[in-house]
């Protein structure tokens, strides 16, 4: 029920900030607002003022903005209506509502930092690589477990924060380090790859110290089955001792449906339980439902500070949803990763839960979302009425209503056509 809840507060505030932005444009370019309504359903009190009726209706699911002529029937081409206005002025309002989406996002992204956000307690930590990944940058240059990264290009680097900075914000690579290794300093060259890249970011592979501790245990997968429980220890891997959590990682995800022995320090104790991965069909390797126990420290930064890592994170998270955008679209993703309602409002129930930081960014990320997918060229979304529009302006006249009517139908076809799919990923997720 609390989930439900804050998923409910949650949307309608986006909901709501998406329609204020449609209101507030059409204001501006002279067109008569009919009503503002927070909420859908039936009104439980309004007052007007001018031309304006303001509601509170009974579901907090949003709002509605209604705008005079809007409906084409109704329409008497009078000044101040929606369909006498020029193109420009109605694109302006039609884009004004995603617009206000992402202006939020990028709002609230500096706040988050302003308040103080959870960061991996190791970014404190001296920059140690403790893991190398197969194939990637790191290992290609020669790096090894064990060398303490002293420079990049020149600068000294003090903990791992400082390589993470430079790395993530060199996504073409082609750096120069210099590590310690035993008595002896030892440079090497990082070169981009296609593994582990992602948009707007470099890649390295080479990792800092995560103990084997388990974190967090995952109702119905075969962990649970075997008794394993949040803060064990994990020290042996069918007789083979592990000092970190890559090491666990590794055996697991390259033994899908093939029995392990794992260790566990409990309580001054050792534990030992068989447990067999199963195959995460997404990801395709073995899983056995743990995650890490990751410390965490709780970061404040100044004003200027704020804004600018609030504005970088909301650029990468565009950035990011443009990209998985781009991957659908291509088929190089497929649709069973993405989520629908369900887990949506189990996010966003999970972030409450982590504290008030962590639900304005997850808030911040939605509204981000919201605006950019609003921008699609598709028939019932805000994009689609811009590309109508475009149209317009190259043909010099509007397209015929039957037009706009099969194309409108289409999209929204489409749109549940995705909701389904999107919702059944999410009840297979649950059943899981």
């Amino acid at each position: 029920m609390y989930t439900i809840i804050i998923f409910t507060i949650c949307l309608g505030i986006l909901i709501f900030v998406h329609e204020f932005g449609h209101f507030i444009m059409a204001r501006l370019k002279g067109i008569r607002v009919l009503k503002f309504s927070l909420g859908f359903g039936p009104k439980i009190i309004g007052k007007k003022v001018g031309d304006t009726e303001y509601v509170i209706s009974a579901l907090p699911l949003g709002g509605y903005v209604k705008m005079a002529g809007e409906n084409l029937e109704e329409a008497t081409m009078a000044p101040d209506e929606f369909p006498s206005k020029s193109v420009g002025d109605r694109a302006s309002v039609v884009l004004a509502g995603p617009v206000m989406n992402i202006i939020i996002a990028f709002l609230l992204m500096p706040l988050v930092f302003l308040i103080g956000i959870k960061m991996p307690a190791f970014l404190e930590k001296s920059p140690v690589v403790a893991w190398i990944e197969e194939g990637s940058p790191a290992q290609v240059a020669g790096i090894l477990v064990g060398d303490r990264i002293i420079k990049i290009d020149g600068k000294p680097m003090s903990n791992w924060e400082d390589v993470t900075t430079v790395i993530s914000t060199r996504p073409e690579l082609g750096i120069k380090l210099e590590v310690e290794r035993g008595d002896s300093v030892q440079e090497a060259v990082l070169k981009s790859n296609d593994k582990g890249s992602k948009p707007g970011s470099g890649y390295a592979g080479m990792l800092p110290d995560m103990p084997a501790v388990i974190g967090k245990v995952s109702k119905g997968y075969p962990a649970e089955r075997a008794g394993f429980r949040a803060g064990d220890r994990i020290v042996e891997v069918d007789n083979n001792v592990v000092v970190n959590w890559y090491q666990v990682s590794s055996y697991i995800r390259s033994n899908a449906g093939k029995e392990l022995t794992l260790t566990v320090k409990r309580d001054e104790q050792k534990v030992t339980a068989k447990v067999t991965p199963v195959k995460d069909e997404t990801a395709g390797h073995g899983i056995i439902g743990i995650m890490n126990q990751q410390e965490t420290i709780v970061r404040k930064f100044g004003l200027i500070d704020s804004i600018k890592h609030g504005i970088s994170k909301a650029l990468e998270l565009t950035l990011l949803t443009v990209d998985v955008l781009k991957r659908l679209v291509s088929l190089n993703i497929s649709i069973e990763t993405l989520g629908g309602p369900i887990m949506i409002a189990k996010l966003t129930g999970e972030a409450a839960q982590s504290g008030f930081t962590d639900l304005i960014a997850f808030l911040a990320f939605l509204s981000l979302q919201l605006g950019v997918l609003n921008l699609l060229p598709i028939p019932v979304l805000d994009g689609g009425w811009v590309v109508f529009l475009i149209i317009e302006k190259i043909k010099g006249s509007p397209l015929n209503r039957k037009t706009m009517e099969v194309a409108q139908t289409v999209g929204f076809a489409l749109l549940i056509m995705l909701i389904i799919i999107v919702s059944y990923n999410d009840i297979l997720r649950v059943f899981k």
